[in-house]
């Protein structure tokens, strides 16, 4: 009652403020609605354009390159702002880019626009006269003795540095855009289905892109996406840049020694010299199964005719443009994280490759370097934009046709397009039928038939999500204009500085974060081994710095190598880290060793003043806060985990309960090598904590259990009811957008739920608008202040799914 009495208060200070600022306004001759709508984002632009050539001498993808054709290779792109950080969308005239070099040339462009690599699309055009990029296949050549020949990467870092400098050179001209134009056309006598199927259904004749035997050319033209699709951007009447979609092999003929961008190329080309002021960006669609082979039987001329073929579609398809306004509110970027699976046979590369010659490691390299990315949980991101009406899809590898057109008949009542050659690490990707009735890319593909339903599961579900952005006066995602109105955060580099301020806000009361520095890898002692079914759990303890130690059971499953990791918190109570190992009274606690039976490595800590850190004397241990100690002790742990042979480093994550669950956002806040967190009664905004008027007399006031001297007794000088330079939504926005799940029981007596509930409120927001809508999850189950079997089969179902981890032992009934 309280607390309402004080909330009405509160409105009724707000409503009395707002009624002097409106009057206020009006007195200057601008009203409150006047003012919103001068602030209100809007969209704009950053285009590039880059010299993609590689220097004569170099390796293509197939032959060594004697010249560049006239047009030479270009990287073209843009970037998008005013709607959540900024995207970033970039074709490239190569072959393909795959696996780690996917990996850099988003950090690359990311770091460039101020934004997060995962709002980056990079795709190749696949023109075979071109590049090839992998690092994971050269570093595997390498590794072997072997020459990386055309995967050698020293061009693909003078281009990542062209493009770094000309995104940024961007950033200085940006362009406003009003409006988004939408037109398609088909194209006339240029795509064609490759695969012929004889009368048994089975695959008996591959249509190449240049196709000499006249027989084969006389087949009907076959399944194909007709159309081109163009969206377009707009400054009012003057258009600005031009996407163009199109599915085929991009090829007339190759193997020529000279880098050229092929008849799209040249497509390309004659649209922009006939829409001068736009610049003409070209995305190949769904094309593995798509070739210019019944058109084309390798004669050059052929080349300008399949050119003036493909531009005369863009130009149907742009004078049917229809345009329609762009606001912020109208573009949502989404992503979700696919994890095909893996065919066993591409394993057989690693011995055939020491055999073979350049042009076979170009077809099949990046192949075994996705089936051991894809081996260690590795995900492949497909992503949405949506503008208006429009969705584009953003896919890996050659892609056959079906998946274009299921995607647009699955939403007929949008305007929908395709990019795919994203990652180019999973080669050919077929439909689950065209497995059972073999050819030339099924021969080749490293997926297996279920990559279909996989993908096409997630087109589905990107297509029909929720395409809303968060309020642009949401007070975690604003920051204020030199005239203090607030605005949305628009770049990076502005929600970093909102995130030091919320670390700074945490280390007003917990005191300072050690500097990270140069740190000692932990010297472990082993103390003791327990040998169990599934792993050794090791007794061990190390120095976390001069003063202080950690001790901790370690569990390494037996044959762990590059398994995900997990730093485990205990509760609150005497037996320390014996909690989480099942050696208390308490139910549902034995979390550490039911995470190492499933297979994770597991550190699991004591908090000081507890289990072996009993006798721990917060007088001396160098620390303002028991709080900020614990969260260097676990920072500490997360190096010992890094280090080890059998952890991914890059699979980390923290779990804890109680005591445990805000320690373990606490940590994920400043560390953040934890890509996953999972926090069980662990928090709920300070505002909602309330112990009972009893028990804030035995702790001197309502925050008392917090201003403890194992927690953070400055705490004490913000009683009664002072508001903390720091809360838990600020917290979790912190982790954002990692994933987080809540474990939030219903009938919690230390955590109010309905406090969780306004917390999750606040910060879906955020994942939301950095494009992680899914990452975020809390579970509401009836119960006290316990981590329930149902709720940790779904929290470790989290981990697994984003770890992608296939357990080797599961909770009963899961």
């Amino acid at each position: 009652m309280k607390r309402r009495n004080r909330n009405l208060c509160k409105a009724a200070l707000g409503w009395t403020l707002a009624f002097f600022l409106f009057h206020s306004l009006l007195s200057h001759g601008q009203t409150a609605a006047s003012a919103a709508a001068e602030n209100k984002p809007r969209i704009s632009i950053a285009l590039f354009d880059v010299d993609a050539t590689p220097p004569t001498g170099s390796l293509l993808a197939y032959d060594p390159m004697e010249k560049s054709g006239d047009l030479g290779l270009r990287a073209k792109g843009m970037v998008i702002m005013g709607s959540g950080l900024p995207v970033v969308l970039c074709a490239v005239d190569w072959i393909g880019i795959g696996n780690e070099s996917q990996d850099a040339f988003k950090q690359v462009l990311a770091r460039a626009a101020s934004t997060l690599p995962e709002r980056v699309a990079i795709h190749t055009v696949h023109q075979h006269d071109a590049p090839v990029s992998d690092w994971g296949a050269e570093k595997i050549l390498v590794k072997a003795g072997l020459d990386p020949m055309a995967f050698e990467s020293s061009f693909d870092k003078v281009l990542l540095d062209r493009l770094g400098k000309a995104v940024q050179n961007a950033l200085n001209q940006v362009q406003p855009v009003t409006h988004l134009g939408t037109g398609r056309a088909a194209v006339e006598m240029v795509a064609s289905n490759r695969r012929i199927a004889g009368p048994d259904g089975k695959i008996i004749h591959s249509r190449t892109s240049a196709t000499r035997d006249p027989d084969i050319r006389r087949y009907p033209e076959g399944l194909i996406d007709p159309e081109v699709s163009l969206i377009s951007f707009w400054n009012e009447d003057k258009p600005v840049a031009v996407l163009s979609y199109y599915a085929v092999h991009p090829q007339s003929y190759y193997l020529t020694k000279e880098a050229n961008p092929d008849f799209p190329g040249i497509a390309r080309y004659l649209r922009q010299l006939a829409v001068p002021d736009a610049l003409h960006i070209h995305f190949n669609g769904a094309g593995g199964n798509i070739t210019a082979g019944k058109y084309n039987d390798g004669a050059k001329e052929n080349r300008l005719i399949l050119a003036q073929r493909l531009a005369e579609g863009m130009r149907k398809a742009w004078e049917a443009t229809e345009k329609t306004p762009l606001e912020a509110d109208d573009v949502y970027w989404h992503m979700e994280n696919v994890r095909l699976p893996a065919n066993e046979h591409v394993l057989e590369i690693e011995d055939e490759m020491h055999q073979k010659d350049h042009r076979w490691l170009t077809n099949n390299m990046q192949k075994l370097a996705w089936y051991k990315r894809q081996a260690l949980g590795k995900s492949i991101p497909v992503s949405c934009l949506a503008l208006g009406k429009a969705r584009i899809l953003h896919l890996p590898g050659e892609l056959f046709v079906e998946y274009q057109l299921a995607a647009k008949s699955e939403r007929p009542d949008l305007f929908v397009a395709m990019a795919a050659y994203g990652d180019y690490g999973p080669f050919y990707i077929g439909t689950e039928k065209a497995y059972q009735e073999g050819g030339y890319e099924i021969g080749a593909s490293p997926v297996t038939p279920e990559a279909e339903n996989m993908l096409t599961q997630t087109i589905k579900k990107l297509l029909h999500a929720e395409t809303t952005n968060p309020s642009p006066q949401h007070a975690l995602l604003t920051v204020q204009n030199n005239d203090d109105h607030p605005t949305f955060v628009r770049t990076l580099a502005q929600w970093e500085e909102k995130r030091k301020a919320w670390q700074h806000g945490m280390e007003k009361i917990m005191g300072p974060l050690p500097s990270p520095g140069e740190r000692d890898k932990p010297d472990i002692q082993w103390l003791d081994t327990l040998y169990a079914k599934y792993y050794n759990r090791y007794n061990i303890r190390f120095l976390s710095d001069d003063r202080n130690e950690v001790t901790a059971f370690l569990y390494v499953p037996h044959g762990s190598r590059a398994n995900p990791g997990m730093l485990v918190l205990h509760s609150t109570g005497e037996p320390g880290k014996k909690i989480v190992d099942g050696q208390s009274h308490l139910e549902n606690r034995a979390v550490a060793r039911e995470l190492a039976e499933r297979g994770y490595v597991v550190l699991a800590p004591d908090y000081p003043s507890f289990g072996d850190q009993s006798a721990h004397d917060f007088d001396r241990d160098g620390f303002e806060s028991g709080t900020m100690l614990g969260i260097w002790n676990h920072i500490r742990c997360v190096d010992l985990l890094s280090d080890m042979e059998e952890v991914d480093p890059e699979r980390i994550g923290v779990i804890g309960h109680s005591l445990g669950g805000h320690n373990a956002l606490f940590v994920a806040a400043f560390d953040h090598r934890l890509k996953a967190v999972i926090s069980s009664c662990g928090w709920t905004p300070f505002d909602y904590y309330d112990i009972g008027e009893e028990a804030g007399k035995r702790y001197g006031g309502r925050l008392g259990p917090w201003a403890q001297e194992r927690y953070m007794p400055k705490i004490k000088e913000f009683m009664p009811d002072k508001k903390l330079p720091f809360d838990f939504p600020e917290i979790i926005a912190l982790v954002a957008p990692r994933p987080f799940f809540s474990n939030s029981p219903v009938n919690d007596s230390n955590f109010d739920v309905e406090g969780v509930k306004a917390g999750i409120g606040l910060v879906e927001p955020v994942y939301r608008f950095l494009g992680f809508p899914d990452n975020i999850q809390a579970r509401y189950p009836e119960a006290g202040h316990d981590f329930p079997s149902e709720t940790r089969k779904a929290a470790y179902g989290f981990l697994d799914k984003h770890f992608g981890f296939s357990p080797i032992k599961l909770l009963d009934d899961e």
